[in-house]
């Protein structure tokens, strides 16, 4: 059995107080091991500085340009991010996405834990 969308089928979901438009690929989708999402960022939204608690994500830029800060031991590192480039970060580390100009962004995480984020203080 399989499941399929077309993100032009998916309806977009604004959440209170947070930037970028989420597309929720995975509510239509209904996937038991992941969670995926699509996040739609206009030139300079950026979301949260944030890590998750159990969640490895991965990230695929799909169209645009981002520049991703990524926890890295006592370091950050900044990547400048294009399509079709792909980053997996582990769930403690912090990271933040910046979009450059208009950018789509695949996120995956897994396991499939709800709220599993925590936002830098």
């Amino acid at each position: 059995m399989y499941s399929m969308v077309t993100l032009e089928n998916v309806e977009p979901r604004e959440l209170e107080g947070q930037v970028p438009t989420l597309l929720p690929v995975g509510y239509e989708l209904r996937p038991e091991e992941m969670r995926p999402n699509v996040w739609q960022y206009e030139a300079g939204e950026e979301n949260a500085f944030h890590r998750q608690t159990e969640q490895e994500e991965l990230y695929v830029v799909l169209d645009g340009a981002i520049s991703m800060t990524v926890e890295r031991g006592d370091d950050r590192d900044v990547l400048e991010l294009e399509p079709h480039d792909v980053v997996v970060v582990p769930p403690h580390s912090w990271r933040q996405l910046r979009a450059v100009e208009p950018s789509t962004v695949l996120v995956v995480g897994a396991p499939n834990v709800k709220d599993d984020a925590v936002v830098e203080e």
